[in-house]
């Protein structure tokens, strides 16, 4: 046995054994998915139901004040019509009262007729378990929805000035002393100006409460669905991502025994793949299932439309990490071609920078520059890898700046951040291929608009910014033309 077999042997073990444990630990981690997912998800469901019904009770009782009112309004205009026409008379006179003023009060008269008239008139809200009008005295001069059912004297009293939210407010109080099943609301009924009556109009919270029951129960059930289907889809997709660990690993071997970068574009282009195809049919059902729930007529149809919307965003993120894999494994030569670099560079930052309207982007481009041999396509994926990066480290609220030059026979682009900048123990390695210090970054970018720059036979240099981040300069030399 020789001495590189002997090394090689324990190698491939701490290999193999390192390649078991991320299989373990991969596999736990697909079941506690799997288990955790119905209950995240059920537990999200209940506080947003719960917040939801919050308000849905809130709209519930406002929609009913504002039929109450208008119950009022109409028996109002019935009885200042029957006042004209002699079918109702209100009386006012004086009474002394015992040890204290005389009081002015009034008494309504209704006749018969009338009175059958006045109660045809049908309350619209289902949530109003009854209503009754009374004269000065307490008695019943007519009864709407429900007979027998009345209160003298109502829970919440209707001042002239309350809006509907004063009397939401004032009736949830009544509601939460006692947790009253029925609350009764006091309206002042008017002919003209003069008090004919009081309109008592009881809410029934029962009704309210047990329709917001069953929209929560429809809202749980249908959320029980989804994390039933969601776990489904975690172990499958479990299952898929522990066959490409087994993929990976296989790769990751034959990489280790050759050596060499060119098979690391090989298994590149062929995880690539692998990926796409799975990720093209997850993309095409994303968007049928967006179809499917706009057409839905559902509570939380927002909020399943936000959620679709960021899958449909993040399969997009994972294709443009394919094509970054793509273009590193399969280069392709360089079409070149005469080309404004002012207005290629423009495109680029114009185009990024709309979806981030929080970052200050400045563009300083040198009028009289002259056009430069490129090729197009390979030109702009390099900006837009570097564009990307600074808008990322500059975040909200910070500023990026791009700059254009010419310089003896070569043009350079400048691209800047106001970010923190690269450490000083990482700016050796911040082109290395699969090197990277953000999170679920691919280590490709910064390598593949390098490997560009370098095709054009330029480079890109890391140097300080003077916005306090980093500043990535792209050199392009100009080609004599015979």
């Amino acid at each position: 046995m020789t001495p590189n077999t002997a090394n090689q042997r324990p190698a491939d073990a701490v290999t193999k054994a390192r390649h078991g444990s991320v299989r373990r630990h991969a596999f736990i981690t697909v079941l506690v998915l799997v288990a955790v997912f119905p209950l995240a998800i059920f537990a999200q469901t209940y506080l947003v139901n719960k917040a939801s019904a919050r308000r849905s009770v809130d709209s519930r009782l406002l929609r009913s004040i504002e039929n109450a009112d208008r119950l009022n309004r109409e028996v109002e205009r019935a009885l200042a019509m029957a006042e004209r026409l002699g079918y109702v008379s209100v009386l006012t006179s004086v009474r002394p009262m015992a040890g204290g003023p005389a009081t002015k009060v009034y008494e309504t008269y209704v006749t018969p007729a009338f009175k059958e008239t006045l109660e045809e008139i049908e309350p619209v809200d289902e949530m109003l378990d009854f209503a009754t009008l009374l004269d000065a005295r307490g008695d019943v001069i007519a009864w709407f929805r429900e007979r027998g059912k009345f209160s003298r004297q109502g829970n919440v009293q209707v001042r002239s000035h309350d809006t509907p939210h004063m009397l939401l407010h004032k009736i949830k109080q009544a509601a939460g002393q006692d947790h009253r099943p029925i609350i009764t609301i006091a309206f002042p009924t008017r002919i003209g100006k003069q008090i004919a009556g009081t309109l008592v109009v009881g809410l029934s919270f029962d009704r309210i409460n047990r329709q917001i029951e069953e929209a929560i129960g429809e809202n749980n059930r249908r959320a029980l669905t989804i994390s039933v289907a969601g776990s489904t889809l975690l172990a499958a997709l479990g299952a898929y991502l522990l066959k490409l660990n087994d993929k990976a690993r296989m790769l990751q071997s034959a990489l280790d025994q050759r050596r060499h970068l060119a098979h690391v574009g090989t298994i590149s282009a062929g995880l690539a793949h692998e990926i796409r195809n799975p990720l093209s049919s997850v993309k095409m059902n994303v968007h049928m299932i967006r179809n499917g729930v706009g057409k839905l007529d559902i509570a939380d149809k927002g909020s399943l439309l936000r959620k679709i919307d960021r899958v449909s965003r993040e399969a997009d993120r994972l294709e443009e990490t394919l094509n970054d894999f793509l273009v590193f494994a399969a280069p392709k030569p360089l079409d070149r071609e005469p080309a404004d670099i002012n207005a290629a560079v423009d495109s680029v930052v114009d185009f990024l920078g709309e979806a981030h309207e929080s970052i200050t982007v400045d563009k300083r481009y040198s009028p009289d520059l002259p056009q430069a041999e490129i090729d197009r396509d390979m030109f702009i994926q390099m900006l837009q890898n570097l564009v990307i990066n600074a808008l990322q480290a500059a975040g909200n609220g910070g500023r990026m700046e791009v700059t254009t030059a010419a310089e003896s026979n070569a043009i350079t682009i400048s691209v800047s951040d106001s970010g923190p900048g690269v450490p000083n123990n990482q700016r050796e390695r911040i082109f290395e291929v699969f090197y990277t210090t953000k999170r679920g970054g691919t280590g490709l970018g910064l390598n593949i608009a390098k490997r560009i720059a370098e095709e054009h036979g330029g480079g890109i240099t890391l140097a300080e910014s003077s916005l306090g981040g980093a500043r990535f300069v792209v050199h392009i030399p100009l080609r004599n033309r015979s």
